[in-house]
């Protein structure tokens, strides 16, 4: 994976960034793995998926920037966690329901908890029992 390797002192051992034990180290590693190739990972970000030219770094305003080339040519910068140039990180859970699924299920919910209090089966039954 691009920009992913470095060097720890054991041969033919590769390293990832993101487990840099300080800052320094992560900034060193940074600079021994620029210029490299570096994909868009940020899910949010317009340029997603497209593998640019990293050359440099800067800090601005506490936030780590690659200097990069942007499709037409031009220079540009973009936050290194948009890119996979300190490693990957695994997303987080993530829902399968939309805003509207949710609300859908929200309502069942409600109706189900609501059915359950009000006494369904008029005879008092109880929810899980398997008669009334």
């Amino acid at each position: 994976m691009p920009g992913l390797g470095g060097f720890d002192g054991q041969a033919g051992r590769e390293v990832s960034l993101a487990g840099a034990r300080s800052e320094g180290d992560r900034l060193q590693q940074l600079r021994a793995v620029l210029p490299c190739e570096v994909r868009v990972v940020a899910e949010t970000h317009p340029l997603f998926g497209r593998l640019l030219a990293a050359k440099s770094f800067k800090r601005w305003n506490g936030m780590l920037l690659l200097v990069i080339d942007l499709p037409d040519g031009s220079p540009g910068t973009i936050r290194c966690d948009a890119t996979d140039v300190l490693g990957v990180v695994e997303a987080g859970p993530r829902s399968v329901l939309d805003a509207g699924g949710l609300r859908a299920l929200h309502r069942l919910v409600a109706q189900l908890a609501t059915r359950a209090e009000v006494d369904v089966s008029g005879v008092g039954a109880q929810v899980g029992s398997p008669r009334p």
